[in-house]
């Protein structure tokens, strides 16, 4: 049985997902999500990091998951990604190519990094002589956190890509007919956005404003504690008519922040492919789940918005339907598991 295993370590969430892949066909064998460990991300003490460990064998343990490999997710916010332009090269030339623009672009010195790049399109489906790659630059650092971590879980690391990469993988299959598609991955302390265009990689973008800083503005709007404003954040959402607009009053600041970012991404993409619009917009990741949160993003961009479906083409058992409206939290890791 081929399976093969996602693992999205997010700051509030932890989300595993197992699929069992076959020739034509894709099916869920095992998914679960626990909470992470307080603060245990962005610990760099041992006891935190065995806390995470303890909480990822245990999710391994509940769920029964058969392999103890797994592809994990990197948060964007640290890892450097960008489409670049260069000219149609040889593969050889190309990776001479690359060292020289990963210097230009990548803001820490190369000895600190694993520089990693992938061609979207080359010169003849670029129509310009010119390639589109994917430049994706992770702190050496940072992957040995994880890996190690793992390591304390007994689990292999085979893979490791970014969030937005694995959200994009599992949501290009649900918008077959759509030639231009915007992902937002709402998270806890991040929005991570990505342009697809025919299902291939054209812009990504992360910036520091998610469900966090949401629960931070009510808290302080409407002089609650942060778990009361989680509370009426997850109840109440963004939807206007509750609460006299209050809520909607006091989150307006990290929801315009997130539109406008929004908004300059499909400015960037419509000043390179001149004729075309963004015609969709999926909404992932668990801030995606607010009340109003689909309505007010599709008013404010003037875009259908959706809320993000990855388990579209993957045949799943009765027992997994509860997991049907929680799709939008196992993006992530059901793009992992389809790496």
């Amino acid at each position: 049985m081929n399976t093969s295993v996602g693992l999205d370590i997010g700051s509030h969430s932890i989300k595993l997902v197992e699929l069992i892949r076959e020739k034509t066909s894709v099916s869920l064998r095992a998914a679960g999500t626990v909470p992470t460990p307080p603060k245990a991300l962005v610990s760099t003490l041992a006891a935190d990091h065995e806390a995470l460990a303890i909480a990822i064998k245990k999710l391994f343990a509940d769920t029964g998951v058969s392999s103890r490999e797994v592809n994990i997710a990197l948060p964007e916010s640290q890892v450097f990604t960008r489409v670049i332009e260069v000219p149609q090269l040889s593969s050889r030339e190309l990776v001479s190519a690359i060292q020289w623009e990963a210097e230009q672009y990548i803001p820490l010195p190369l000895e600190q990094v694993n520089v990693d790049f992938t061609v979207l399109r080359d010169g003849k489906e670029t129509g310009t002589n010119k390639m589109d790659v994917l430049l994706v630059a992770a702190p050496k650092a940072l992957i040995e956190k994880y890996t190690n971590i793992l390591e304390l879980a007994n689990i292999t690391t085979v893979g490791a890509e970014t969030e937005i990469i694995a959200a994009s993988r599992a949501l290009v299959r649900s918008t077959p007919t759509i030639k231009t598609v915007m992902v937002v991955s709402l998270g806890a302390q991040t929005t991570d956005l990505a342009i697809l265009r025919s299902g291939v990689l054209a812009f990504t973008r992360s910036i520091s404003a998610g469900g966090e800083a949401i629960s931070r503005a009510v808290a302080q709007g409407l002089e609650f504690n942060l778990t009361q404003a989680e509370e009426f954040k997850k109840t109440y959402g963004v939807e206007g008519d509750k609460l006299e607009g209050k809520i909607v009053a006091a989150t307006k600041p990290v929801m315009d922040t997130i539109v406008a970012e929004m908004k300059r991404a499909v400015s960037f993409y419509q000043e390179k492919y001149k004729n075309e619009q963004v015609e969709t917009v999926l909404l992932s990741g668990g801030t995606a789940r607010l009340p109003g949160i689909v309505v007010f993003i599709a008013g404010e961009m003037e875009i259908e918005a959706q809320l993000a479906n990855p388990w579209i083409g993957i045949a799943k058992d009765p027992r997994f339907a509860v997991l049907d409206s929680e799709g939008s939290v196992f993006t992530v890791a059901v793009g992992l598991a389809l790496r």
